[in-house]
């Protein structure tokens, strides 16, 4: 009976010794194919006369149909969960539809939920985003004026109008914005512009410089005003952001574009 114990306890240990390394590598398996999901942004502006097609990975997003397909002469706000399993390198590309040529090539960042890309294109060529550091006590907001026909400075001012008193309640962004150059300028959040519930009431006006209602955009009220909400301004207690917006007034679908991750 003791030699029957003991030949069974051998061939049970036997068989574990075996079902180890298979149980370890399920659970590699598993680990290694775990579903994971990164949050994409690619913002900015195509300048060129042809459209570009946008693919991650082995991933092209709808060229048959056109949906994702970012038009000439137009903002860039290109937004999508991209899935994945095993970590390995993929890259986001930009492609000429006409030249068929890459025009933009960037690799995905590794354990990251979600990123950024800027692409820049006009006058000719990609241009180049340098972006200062950031400020722990402050926001840092950055403008760009794209519009070779306006030769003036321009203010850009935060406005909305008291639903209770009709008080306009305003301050400035930036002032003295010349086109064709990047201005960054300091901003924390006022009271009166702290909730996103505010900035969805207000609006961000661009006027010629040191007056009050000279529109800056083709002296129109309409194309000089834009709603706050979709600027995504830091809220009131918001510090060490950096936010620069490409402004292209003359563009007929969107006339801005966010050139940060400002989504949450």
């Amino acid at each position: 009976m003791k030699n029957l114990s003991t030949k069974t306890f051998s061939v049970s240990f036997a068989i574990l010794l075996i079902a180890i390394p298979f149980f370890f590598s399920a659970c590699n398996k598993d680990s290694l194919e775990t579903e994971r999901a990164m949050h994409i942004l690619i913002n900015g502006y195509n300048g060129s006369a042809h459209p570009l097609q946008v693919a991650i990975d082995t991933t092209v997003y709808d060229h048959k149909n056109g949906a994702f397909i970012i038009q000439p002469q137009s903002n860039i706000h290109f937004t999508t969960a991209f899935s994945y399993r095993t970590p390995k390198k993929r890259l986001v590309t930009l492609t000429d539809t006409v030249t068929k040529k890459v025009v933009y090539s960037a690799e995905l960042p590794e354990n990251t939920i979600k990123v950024n890309f800027n692409y820049l294109y006009f006058d000719g060529k990609v241009q180049q985003l340098h972006l200062p550091a950031s400020n722990p006590n402050v926001n840092t907001l950055g403008f760009y004026i794209y519009d070779k026909s306006i030769d003036y400075p321009i203010d850009i001012s935060l406005q909305k109008v008291d639903a209770t008193t009709g008080e306009v309640r305003k301050v400035y962004l930036a002032k003295n914005v010349v086109p064709g150059k990047w201005v960054y300028v300091d901003y924390l959040a006022s009271n009166d512009f702290g909730k996103n519930s505010d900035l969805m009431s207000a609006t961000v006006n661009f006027t010629k410089a040191n007056t009050e209602d000279e529109w800056a955009f083709e002296n129109d009220e309409t194309k000089s005003k834009l709603p706050a909400g979709g600027f995504f301004l830091p809220a009131l207690n918001d510090k060490g952001k950096v936010q620069p917006y490409f402004i292209a007034p003359k563009v007929p679908n969107q006339t801005f574009s966010r050139l940060f991750f400002y989504l949450d």
